[in-house]
């Protein structure tokens, strides 16, 4: 079974602390290095990118495991410096201000080439920074929030951060390209895959997306240590909110992200696998049980 953590309070930093234990904890081993991905892909801000109090939260759970190295890294789009975006959006601050030891982009990174099993949707195979495998943990901060041409973004899409512009520029933007996106998605995360999801749902795109969109406030992080889990409790969010039909009219477990994901192997199979153990939130907890 996999826990996924709903949680709902006045203040993020304790509903980022109450997530991540409702799911279990954090798997950080003493004197690991850490990576935490933020979601910096544009500079708009919230729901456009992740809040600076959900990575100061990030953060700190993370420091309590003792760790001998913490690092916060990104890349934004493909015409974006990261750096600056990230200084936009306040996350170079506040990673700086909690002391971690290196705030990184992945932007002029050394790179390898993967080409993994499974990855049929990239012929070409994908270009990934080579500190990853130096990486004994990583966490990613997905917003939770639609798509305007991948359906949705939530954690299986963060993954498209690590790879290379090039790479980025093969993804198929454009209305009724989200099957072969979706796979590309999912099979991207057959490599260096995130340990822990620690979800933005305080402010959400329900329709359009990902910079812009109808604006809800559930105020909510979901957090999980399966990718598949997240992402489905994710959806699951977003048809109790109202959104748009592609995701309102069909099961959670019918996106593509999803179904190449399952078939992946990259996490549970199916709603019997997944508990859902909610704090200050419980009965919209309870309401997106039954949506799975």
């Amino acid at each position: 079974m996999v826990f996924v953590g709903v949680s709902r309070h006045e203040d993020i930093l304790k509903s980022v602390k109450v997530a991540v234990e409702l799911a279990g904890g954090l798997g950080v081993r003493k004197g690991s290095t850490v990576l935490i991905r933020p979601n910096a892909n544009t500079g708009d801000l919230p729901p456009g990118s992740t809040s600076p109090e959900v990575l100061r939260g990030a953060i700190r759970e993370v420091r309590k495991y003792n760790p001998d190295k913490i690092i916060v890294a990104e890349k934004s789009m493909t015409s974006l410096d990261t750096e600056k975006v990230m200084k936009k959006l306040g996350l170079w601050q506040v990673a700086e201000s909690e002391g971690v030891d290196e705030v990184l982009t992945f932007d002029h990174m050394k790179r390898w080439h993967m080409k993994p099993d499974g990855a049929s949707s990239w012929p070409l195979g994908f270009y990934v920074p080579e500190m990853l495998a130096s990486v004994d943990y990583m966490i990613a901060l997905p917003v939770i929030k639609t798509h305007w041409t991948a359906t949705f973004t939530m954690g299986l899409k963060s993954q498209i951060s690590i790879t290379a512009d090039r790479d980025r520029m093969r993804l198929p933007h454009g209305k009724h390209r989200d099957l072969l996106f979706g796979k590309m998605i999912a099979e991207a995360n057959l490599v260096f895959k995130p340990d822990f999801y620690i979800s933005d749902a305080t402010k959400c795109f329900v329709t359009e997306g990902p910079n812009i969109g109808t604006l809800k406030e559930p105020g909510l992080i979901i957090a999980s240590p399966d990718v598949i889990a997240n992402d489905v409790v994710g959806l699951a969010l977003l048809k109790t909110l109202g959104t748009m039909p592609e995701i309102q009219e069909s099961s959670v477990w019918a996106q593509p992200q999803i179904e190449r994901a399952v078939e992946l192997g990259l996490g549970v199979r199916k709603r019997e696998e997944i508990v859902i153990e909610s704090s200050g939130v419980e009965e919209i907890g309870a309401i997106i049980a039954n949506t799975l």
